[in-house]
């Protein structure tokens, strides 16, 4: 039940832009909810359009905030909003929950193959579907050798790869004992070319876009795919169905921001408190909002309390 309901609009720019495949990301903006409960418990939620995932705009969501009603049923349009207000709404704002008490050490996310030179933690994440495989494996290839402290690398590739290219990378990957996996080597739309990529890959391969709709992993867990789920709470339409998920198979569930607030940014790794690999949360080379709670490179799920995140609030 809810007794209070508020929301506000936070911005970001990016220390440097990203580069995907789907184009140079620069900026981030999003709308903050809050509600306060009958007991006072306070719960955030944090809507977050992504470019190449589903979900509504930033003007859309905003539009039906202003006019939100928590007796009535949030549309199925809306998921980034039903994923906010189940957010809200979670457990993970309970004064019951309780840290595990583990430091995460986050997977930093690369600039680009070539950002090699400050590398100092053991998993890193790279993107790729930039130029040509044959260009971007050589680079590869390159990273590891001047790297060698990193044991665990991810590659993704947003789904930009055709089957002919994604073979060849798998290809190119195997015996390659640093890579963890290759991330959606192909657009979600190729559901079947993906499991069947998957069940003969000698690289475990993972889905993003694929699985930002919960019933969708759904699916692909009840079809037995034998690789990992990279899962955005912050995009998934259902916030507590995706912490059930998460318990499942928490051994093959990656959770990864998509550049949320310091609100958003420590409700998934509250969630990530529960799933058992290394989280996709290193983004501090990206961030330069003046407000942001969270330090690296070891995070700890609850170490920016409800009542800091509350003392925000009051100065947006």
């Amino acid at each position: 039940m809810i007794e209070e309901f508020e929301f506000r609009r936070v911005a970001n720019v990016f220390r440097q832009c990203l580069k995907t495949a789907r184009g140079t990301w620069g900026n981030r903006e999003s709308l903050v909810v809050r509600i306060r409960r009958p007991d006072g418990s306070i719960g955030y939620g944090e809507i977050a359009p992504t470019p190449g995932f589903r979900g509504e705009s930033l003007s859309e969501a905003e539009a039906f905030l202003e006019q939100f009603d928590a007796q009535k049923q949030i549309p199925a349009n809306l998921p980034l909003c039903s994923s906010a207000i189940s957010c809200a709404n979670s457990a993970v704002w309970s004064t019951s929950w309780v840290s595990t008490g583990r430091s995460l050490n986050p997977a930093r996310l690369l600039s680009s193959l070539h950002d090699y030179g400050s590398i100092s933690g053991k998993v890193v994440k790279a993107k790729i579907g930039l130029s040509e495989p044959s260009e971007e494996i050589l680079a590869l290839k390159q990273l590891l050798l001047a790297s060698p402290s990193v044991s665990c690398l991810r590659l993704d590739a947003n789904g930009s790869l055709s089957l002919k290219q994604a073979q060849f990378w798998v290809s190119e990957l195997s015996g390659l004992e640093q890579v963890e996996y290759l991330e959606q080597p192909l657009p979600a739309s190729e559901k079947e070319t993906l499991l069947s990529l998957a069940d003969s890959s000698p690289v475990p391969i993972a889905l993003d876009e694929s699985v930002a709709d919960l019933a969708e992993a759904e699916s692909f867990l009840e079809r037995g795919w034998p690789g990992y789920f990279i899962l955005k709470p912050t995009l998934c339409g259902d916030w507590q169905g995706l912490e059930r998920f998460v318990q499942k198979v928490p051994e093959r569930c990656v959770i990864s921001t998509v550049f949320e607030s310091s609100f958003g940014f420590e409700a998934i790794l509250r969630i990530a408190d529960v799933s058992e690999t290394v989280p996709g949360l290193g983004v501090l080379d990206f961030v330069r909002d003046e407000n942001w709670l969270h330090k690296e490179p070891v995070l700890t799920p609850g170490l920016v309390s409800n009542d800091r995140l509350e003392e925000l609030w009051q100065t947006l």
